[in-house]
């Protein structure tokens, strides 16, 4: 029963996830700016809270461990979200949303568990998938190269802090543990804004009703809900379920942003999500 609530959640969350990208988008302001109000919006929200449930630091033996989820989360917000100016939605969700690809192939050695064929089979057809993607735009512009690497790299920092969190997560509270690491990502990405002297506000005041939303949406409820399920669910299951965010935050920037998928970026999703159906579906033996 747990695990299908897990599962429950994790509809949930990748509902909610979608729609970082077009709300990011949505924001007239400096991206990275963007990335610290979003995560100081959601700690300044979540740190009191855990606060009145009784404490806020974690144990002294995990409170390393959790500062530096804190930190990869950070990065994965100030890497990916400046992607969505520089590449188009689509290829900057879909490349990030690979970060399952590499807690596969980090879970032997922190977190004890084996690669099979079938995930090593998923890996390939996803490899392919962002090849295509990324070849595709070389033919666009450097511009959108350097948006499909700043992507990728908020992919290894975002499989990084799931593989933390994972290790973490039978050990805290949710709430005490978000404290924590979204307290961390807010200080991470307001020391990137003071230190590269980027804009910090935005130009107008809708925008703030974006960075509201994307605290309160993408974070505080996909987020919350993925680190949740974290507890109950294998780390790179958790994220490969949200390789549906791509399929969601394309039609959110469609409809929001009036932004079509460039076509060359449509096989390589497919690809990509490909490799969710291979690992998902079940097997003979399994059934």
């Amino acid at each position: 029963m747990t695990r299908w609530r897990a599962a429950a959640g994790l509809a949930v969350a990748v509902l909610a996830v979608s729609f970082g990208a077009p709300l990011a988008r949505l924001a007239h302001a400096a991206p990275l700016a963007v990335a610290a109000w979003r995560m100081t919006i959601a700690a300044a929200i979540i740190v009191p809270f855990a606060l009145l449930r009784g404490g806020l630091l974690p144990p002294a033996g995990q409170r390393r461990a959790a500062a530096l989820s804190g930190v990869l989360l950070g990065l994965h917000f100030g890497l990916w979200i400046p992607s969505l100016w520089l590449t188009s939605v689509s290829a900057s969700v879909v490349l990030v949303e690979t970060a399952p690809l590499w807690v596969l192939l980090a879970s032997p050695r922190f977190l004890g568990v084996p690669i099979r064929t079938r995930n090593l089979g998923s890996f390939a057809l996803a490899i392919v998938g962002v090849a295509l993607i990324a070849h595709g735009d070389l033919q666009v512009s450097a511009r959108a190269l350097l948006g499909d690497a700043l992507a990728l790299g908020g992919a290894v920092a975002c499989a990084g802090y799931l593989i933390v969190g994972k290790r973490l997560r039978g050990q805290m509270p949710l709430d005490r543990y978000l404290a924590v690491v979204y307290g961390g990502a807010a200080l991470t990405l307001v020391a990137g804004v003071a230190l590269l002297r980027v804009p910090a506000l935005p130009a107008d005041a809708p925008s703030w009703l974006c960075l509201l939303g994307l605290a309160a949406v993408p974070t505080l409820t996909g987020h919350t809900l993925m680190n949740w399920a974290l507890a109950h669910l294998e780390a790179y299951r958790v994220n490969l379920v949200m390789l549906l965010e791509p399929v969601l935050a394309t039609a959110w920037a469609w409809f929001f942003l009036a932004e079509p998928p460039p076509l060359h970026v449509i096989p390589g999703a497919a690809l990509v999500l490909g490799a969710l159906a291979l690992e998902f579906l079940p097997t003979r033996r399994a059934a």
